[in-house]
Formats: structure tokens, sequence, C-alpha cells
């Protein structure tokens, strides 16, 4: 009678079963291994970016590309004809004597060929940003395919080098010239020891002026013109196609930019389309 009103005995607890353990620490599993709960953290190295988001990425450095490449052209262009114009004025007030001296003539010239000298980094600073641009939207779409853009923007790194290259042979080679002029002999008897030394630096310039023309023209057509024809390919843009011809062809290469734009806008449009 009195063990029926205790009531049901009651087992030892030594031996907790497993909804006991998950009561204890709902974050294991009988076996004691942790159960991870919430958002898991990538590995390094695992791309960040979906490819749609690179290929957009990439997309609007391409349009940057042509804002930037129209903009140094009409400002060349612009730059050009200014310095053209201040030529013509100068060299029609030259006012040298009836048989000037080569250092007469040298001493008036010099202003002039400052002036081509002074072009060429203001053509060149907007140029190298927009390389660079195109370079990085290259590297972007190489990720996604990079069968088809890995070697355009290796090549765009030639193109930058030998555009630096350009540049740094041909300021020195306008500015040598009237030094050269100056120091030219008048007479039967040996030039001048200032002579043979503007010589050698004009030689020196021109020769990095040539490599840095091979290298630019190498990366040119295999950096802009056969990044922009796969990148028109793969989107099925002609017109980007188009503009990649034209960028080598002169008097066209002025409407190259607008197209590689346009085509480059509307490319990415389409991405964000529903398909």
């Amino acid at each position: 009678m009195m063990r029926s009103l205790r009531g049901p005995r009651q087992e030892p607890s030594a031996r907790n079963s497993g909804l006991d353990c998950y009561k204890s620490n709902p974050l294991k599993y009988d076996s004691g291994q942790s159960l991870h709960v919430g958002a898991q953290i990538p590995q390094a190295g695992m791309p960040q970016g979906t490819p749609a988001s690179q290929e957009k990425s990439a997309l609007t450095k391409v349009i940057w590309f042509g804002v930037l490449a129209l903009v140094g052209l009409v400002g060349g262009w612009v730059v050009t004809f200014l310095i053209l114009g201040t030529v013509f004025v100068s060299a029609t007030n030259l006012n040298l004597p009836p048989n000037p001296t080569p250092a007469q003539v040298g001493a008036a010239l010099g202003p002039l060929f400052q002036n081509f000298s002074l072009l060429i980094p203001s053509i060149l600073v907007i140029g190298l940003a927009g390389d660079a641009l195109l370079t990085m939207g290259f590297r972007d779409l190489a990720k996604v395919d990079n069968s088809k853009f890995s070697l355009p923007w290796k090549f765009m790194i030639v193109l930058i080098i030998g555009l630096v290259l350009l540049a740094g042979g041909l300021i020195p080679l306008f500015s040598e010239i009237p030094s050269i002029i100056a120091q030219a002999p008048t007479g039967p008897g040996a030039p001048s020891a200032a002579f043979f030394s503007a010589i050698s630096t004009l030689i020196f310039a021109a020769l990095i002026a040539v490599i840095g023309g091979i290298m630019a023209l190498v990366g040119t057509i295999g950096g802009q013109i056969i990044g922009l024809w796969r990148v028109g390919s793969r989107y099925n843009s002609t017109i980007i196609k188009i503009g990649a011809i034209f960028v080598i062809i002169p008097v066209l290469n002025f409407v190259a930019p607008i197209l590689i734009l346009v085509g480059a806008a509307q490319a990415r449009g389409s991405l964000s389309k529903p398909v």
C-alpha cells in the first residue's frame, strides 16, 4: 500500500538519451560533434562576385574607355590646332636676318618644338587612363571566359609600356632638334663636341621611340582590336566589332570610341534584362 502511494519508481539518470543531450546542448549531436548553424564563411581564394556582376563591371570599364578615348581625341585635336596656329604665327614672325647663323635659327625654332613636346604628355595621360580601364575590363572578362580574354589584357600591358616608351623618346627628340640646328657646323671644320652630344641624344631618343612604337602597334592589335572584337562576339554586338576595326584606321578612329561606347552600353543593358 505504501509502495503504490509513492508512485512509479524513478530510473537512475546516469544514462542520458540523445534527446537529453539535445536539450542540454542543442548545438551538438549525440556523438558530440558541433552542429554549425548560420551563414557559412567563404573560403579564401573563392570568387566573391557572380559572373553577371563581373561582366557588368567589365562592360562599365569598356564604356569609360570609350569616353576617355573620345575625350582624348577631341582634346588632342584641339590642342594640336592651337599649337599649329601658334607655330604658324611664330613662323611668320621669326624676324631672322637675311643670312642667319645656325644658332639664330635654333633659338628661333626652340619655342616651336617645345610646344610640340608639350602636346605629347597632354594626350598621353588621357590615353593611358583609358587603356588602364580597358585592361581591367579584359581582366574581369577573363574570369568569366579565360580562353578569349587572357591574352588581350596582357597585350594591353604591352601597349601601355609601348606608349610610355614612345612618349619618352619623342619628347627629347623634339627638344634636341633646335640644339642640333644651333650646333650645326657652318664651315669645313669638324663639328663641335656639343653637336655630337646632341646627335647622340637624338639617336638614342629615336631608338626608344621606335621600340615604343612597335610595342604600341603590337599592343593595339593584340589588345584593343582583338579584345574589343571578342567583346563584340560575346555579346553579339556588331557595333563594338566595327569600332574595334576603326581603332587603327586614321580619321575613322575618331568614330571608334563612339561605337564602342554605344555598343558596350547596349551589351550592359541586355545583361540587366530578365531572360
